[in-house]
């Protein structure tokens, strides 16, 4: 997905970042960071829901003016429409009841996919695919890596490396990442797939957070599928 270029500065801008507008920020785990850091405002996001279907008949022409050949295409456009669109809104229900892993006090908890909130925190196992678009936290392998599939995204069938994030790639279970007190910000969402900008702001024991860097390499698309990786922690973001 592309985000947008920025005409003002965000604070603290880690080296390398752009300078972004109509930013979003977004609560990993929904904490809040600790008293006296800068107040961030609450944002509301949609849920995770699948909607493709479009319940709108696109007709070539108007029917009060056609004759009844016309009227006869007409008449099996709509009928083709509303049963493909059908299938659509089936396939999104299919899609949108899909259990997924989430953290929920320190404990993985399953839920459909649509009742996924922005800032959650997933887990995908190997040969799943993301059920949303995933700042990706840790894994299950030593050294913070994973494998991905983008064949449904793009076409491409080789394993792609993604990296997790360098403050919390250790994190290996869920009481660890149950615990994290993190803030993203980035910008709105654009079409692009390979390009994304982004911060992480981790908060350790110190007021102060410790700012990273965020890029394509940390981002994990719905849809995607984790290959040779036994399971990954992500956080959902948008």
């Amino acid at each position: 997905m592309l985000f947008r270029a920025l005409t003002f500065v965000l604070p603290s801008l880690c080296a390398g970042e752009e300078n972004w507008v109509d930013s979003r920020t977004i609560y990993v785990g929904h904490r809040e960071p600790p008293p006296g850091t800068e107040a961030y405002i609450p944002q509301r996001f949609p849920d995770n829901r699948i909607v493709s279907s479009k319940l709108i008949i696109d007709t070539p022409t108007s029917p009060v003016t056609s004759g009844l050949p016309l009227l006869f295409v007409i008449t099996v456009t709509a009928i083709k429409q509303g049963y493909e669109d059908w299938l659509r809104h089936k396939a999104d229900n299919a899609m949108n009841q899909c259990p997924v892993h989430f953290i929920q006090h320190g404990k993985l908890v399953r839920k459909q996919s649509r009742k996924l909130r922005v800032g959650d925190i997933v887990m995908v196992k190997e040969d799943e695919p993301f059920p949303c678009d995933l700042i990706f936290l840790s894994s299950s392998r030593g050294d913070g890596t994973c494998f991905v599939t983008t064949a449904s995204l793009d076409g491409e069938s080789s394993h792609k490396t993604y990296y997790a994030v360098q403050d919390t790639k250790a994190f290996r279970n869920e009481q660890e990442i149950d615990a994290l007190h993190a803030t993203i910000e980035c910008e709105q969402p654009q079409p692009d797939l390979y390009k994304f900008v982004g911060r992480i702001n981790v908060y350790h024991d110190r007021n102060e957070p410790t700012a990273r860097p965020l890029g394509s390499e940390n981002l994990l698309l719905r849809g995607a599928t984790l290959k040779n990786t036994e399971k990954i922690f992500g956080k959902y973001f948008y």
